[in-house]
């Protein structure tokens, strides 16, 4: 037996069932549209944003000094740093106090130079035999404190950190001699002129970012690793410009892991790979020739003349202009041939009021030209 439907109900659930599918589309699509949106909005806020980001890369060779520069313009324009942050630094100049007093020691013994104090001998012991010089409550272990303190006053370990230049004593070891008696109080607290000084390797890469002129720079310092590793510039094609940091004062140094190769030569070898980097191509290269004041003193004071190691130097020994400007030009040469224009300039890193200058000139000309690369200049 059939049942028989009533046409008009049949009909009366067509159309609500029809009314019914468009609506729930309906929703899923203005979901879909909202999120679609909501996304565009948020790419056109960040390439907004973008547009005021300015990119720069810092790159040379271990000792050349960019991680001080990148410290400066922390100080210079992001108010510097906390008491917080301060203290973390605290470990690492007391580490840095510790292995030069070991290096005075170790060169005392190349140069042939005696403790002037025989007593000192049970000092130098301690201060040899030790392998680290931070206890657990972050202060400096008091035996060597003490020891370090009596050999800071030995005539004969004062002659030998004087001349520290004959066997490569880092670059900051007078200065934390001299501030000696307060980094090793109870209650040191390391400054910003201790935390430039003090030499702590960079690994992996470090960004320090900051507002200049309603630009925001962020700025790349890349570890000796991965500067070994040279596919790590393609993560930093998009750069507006290179920071290369020269430091003066290799020019009679050897590199530690290569004693067959000099410093400056290291760093021109770096920086020639620079200059022919496709993943550089736009961007403006700035040369930062560093430490002009430690150049200063070993050309005029050292009797380490520069001819002595670049013979086609014909200026005279104690021209410390002629000197660094001959040294400038071996770097203008490779970017010569290479057809990039490069920006030089002579600095100290260590000298904030002198770096803020030169930095105020380098970010306005790494504004410029990139604005008259894309025509709006």
């Amino acid at each position: 037996m059939f049942r028989c439907f009533d046409p008009t109900s049949l009909q009366a659930c067509l159309r609500a069932l029809q009314a019914h599918l468009p609506s729930r589309v309906s929703e899923e699509e203005k979901r879909a549209r909202n999120r679609s949106a909501k996304l565009d909005r948020e790419l056109q806020a960040q390439a907004r944003r973008e547009m005021h980001v300015v990119r720069v890369l810092m790159l040379g060779t271990p000792e050349s000094g960019k991680s001080t520069l990148l410290k400066q313009m922390k100080i210079i324009h992001n108010r510097g740093f906390t008491k917080e942050e301060l203290s973390t630094f605290k470990p690492a100049v007391l580490d840095n106090l510790f292995t030069s007093m070991k290096f005075v020691l170790h060169g005392m013994g190349r140069l042939h130079i005696t403790l002037a104090n025989k007593k000192n001998k049970a000092h130098a012991h301690a201060v040899l035999s030790c392998d680290r010089c931070v206890g657990d409550d972050q202060q400096l272990l008091p035996f060597l404190a003490c020891s370090i303190y009596s050999l800071w006053g030995d005539a004969g370990v004062r002659a030998a950190a004087a001349r520290g230049h004959e066997y490569q004593l880092n670059d900051s070891a007078l200065y934390f001699f001299d501030n000696l008696n307060r980094i090793i109080g109870l209650q040191y607290l390391p400054t910003e002129e201790d935390v430039l000084r003090v030499r702590v390797r960079t690994s992996g890469v470090v960004e320090t970012q900051f507002i200049h002129n309603h630009l925001q720079y962020r700025v790349y310092d890349v570890g000796a690793h991965q500067l070994s590793q040279k596919k790590c510039f393609s993560h930093f094609d998009d750069v507006m410009a290179v920071m290369f940091v020269v430091a003066l004062t290799g020019y009679d140094r050897t590199v530690p892991q290569n004693p067959s190769l000099n410093c400056l030569q290291e760093s021109l070898e770096l920086f020639t790979s620079i200059c022919n980097n496709t993943f550089f191509r736009k961007a403006s290269l700035i040369l930062f020739m560093n430490k002009t004041d430690l150049f200063c003193q070993k050309i005029i004071h050292s009797g380490r003349h520069l001819r002595l190691y670049y013979p086609e130097f014909k200026g005279p020994d104690c021209d410390v202009n002629a000197a660094a400007h001959h040294l400038t030009s071996l770097f203008l040469e490779r970017s010569t041939a290479s057809g990039k224009p490069v920006f030089p300039h002579f600095t100290n890193a260590t000298h904030t009021s002198a770096v803020r200058q030169v930095l105020n000139v380098v970010l306005n000309t790494v504004v410029h030209q990139n604005l008259e690369d894309v025509s709006l200049l």
